[in-house]
């Protein structure tokens, strides 16, 4: 069992009765990005996947196997997010401790670690074709290198908590904003920019809710 960030309660959620698509939608990116609030791992997870979805974006792949990465960085956010569902829903359920709350929580964080060390073994598959291509370029991708560290950096630092109040998220956020353009231009697929820029959307959401506490 891993030890969480103590934080402010957030206030009681509204009833939601019937709601449409949107709202749908909002309830969940809401559910991320509390999530990246409380867990140090999905913050971490957050910048590794923003490296990930820029290798995607400016390496030469194949449309498989950048697809496959891609996948892999929404898979992994997505299992440390119901690990973390499922680590609440088990203290609710078990408040003490208990070797069935154990169980579970254990078997939860290993199903991440599984999902995880997947995602590296499948880079490691996929990076000595396009290694030398990459080699080839480095040069001419350095910007993009640059600014996917910057990028990444800011993905996983703003949900946390920072010294220095709204000024040094608000410059974190625009760091990383910032890192995105060279991304782009580099990139051979806009769909590993859009990946990056989705996970920075979210971890300057998730600043922005930590900030109104």
């Amino acid at each position: 069992m891993r030890a969480r960030e103590p934080h402010p309660a957030p206030p009681p959620p509204a009833a939601r009765g019937h709601h449409g698509l949107a709202a749908s939608f909002g309830f969940a990116w809401t559910g991320l990005a509390e999530t990246a609030l409380r867990d140090r791992n999905l913050r971490i997870h957050l910048a590794l996947g923003v490296l990930a979805a820029a290798f995607a974006a400016a390496a030469p792949l194949s449309p498989a196997e950048r697809a496959l990465l891609l996948v892999l960085v929404a898979l992994v956010p997505a299992a440390e997010a119901a690990n973390s569902a499922l680590e609440a829903a088990v203290d609710l359920a078990s408040p003490g401790r208990s070797e069935g709350a154990r169980i579970a929580k254990d078997a939860a964080a290993g199903a991440v670690l599984a999902l995880a060390a997947g995602s590296v073994l499948a880079f490691l598959a996929i990076l000595p074709p396009a290694w030398p291509a990459l080699w080839a370029r480095a040069g001419a991708l350095a910007p993009a290198a640059a600014g996917a560290l910057g990028t990444a950096a800011a993905a996983g630092l703003l949900p946390g908590p920072l010294p220095g109040g709204r000024g040094v998220r608000a410059a974190l956020a625009l760091g990383g904003l910032a890192g995105l353009v060279p991304l782009a231009r580099a990139a051979e697929a806009q769909a590993g920019t859009a990946a990056a820029a989705l996970l920075l959307a979210l971890a300057a959401d998730a600043a922005r809710r930590r900030a109104a506490r």
